[in-house]
């Protein structure tokens, strides 16, 4: 069986920095593992319709599919470049892509592999619980936008590879020689600007007062 992969899926246009960041695992694509809903959420072991899986190859490539019956409009790109996912044909990810919905703009960090197996959860800061007042200037900050959370470290990319796209996954196990070659790093690439259709959200309400100690 491959081994999982730590990734991170990044909302390039998400409602609050806070939902940014999303510690994920990918696991074998016999199993039901991670994928994205048409309308953009990530799911874990869920049962409903799904845009696109993430799994892992039995060579240890990352891998986003589309499915029999899923529909049409997911894309990824890299460097310029773009493949249209289309049924049963695994795309090949590497760190730094970009996977495109309508309305949603995601991006690929991939970490190498997970040391467990865990459910998604957000990159994101621990609240100091010392004192009331802490809680307020946190909530305050959170509503301003100043709170900055750790972004995905990641190193150079080899993102100028074409995206290869295969006909089926490979069926053969890896033949390990040695230890794993360390995952591809992100290119250097911004990010992509929203389309027309990307989702907005409203602006919150205004930062709640501190209260003088």
């Amino acid at each position: 069986m491959p081994r999982p992969l730590a990734i991170c899926i990044e909302n390039c246009y998400p409602p609050h920095e806070s939902l940014r960041y999303l510690r994920c695992c990918a696991i074998s694509g016999v199993d039901p593992g991670l994928a994205v809903t048409p309308g953009g959420q990530v799911v874990w072991k869920g049962e409903g319709p799904v845009a696109c899986e993430i799994w892992v190859s039995s060579d240890e490539k990352l891998i986003c599919f589309r499915p029999p019956g899923a529909p049409e409009g997911a894309r990824i790109h890299r460097a310029g470049r773009e493949v249209t996912l289309e049924e049963n044909k695994p795309v090949v990810v590497i760190s730094g892509d970009y996977l495109l919905l309508p309305g949603h703009c995601y991006r690929i960090h991939v970490h190498g592999e997970a040391s467990e197996v865990t459910d998604p959860r957000f990159l994101d800061f621990e609240e100091p619980a010392s004192s009331t007042w802490s809680r307020f200037a946190v909530a305050g900050a959170l509503v301003l936008g100043t709170v900055v959370v750790p972004a995905c470290s990641r190193p150079a990319s080899e993102g100028t590879k074409p995206v290869e796209v295969r006909a089926e996954p490979p069926s053969v196990e890896p033949v390990r020689k040695g230890e794993p070659e360390a995952p591809p790093g992100d290119d250097l690439e911004e990010p992509l600007p929203p389309s027309e259709d990307m989702k907005t959200t409203e602006p919150g309400p205004p930062a709640m007062p501190v209260p003088r100690l």
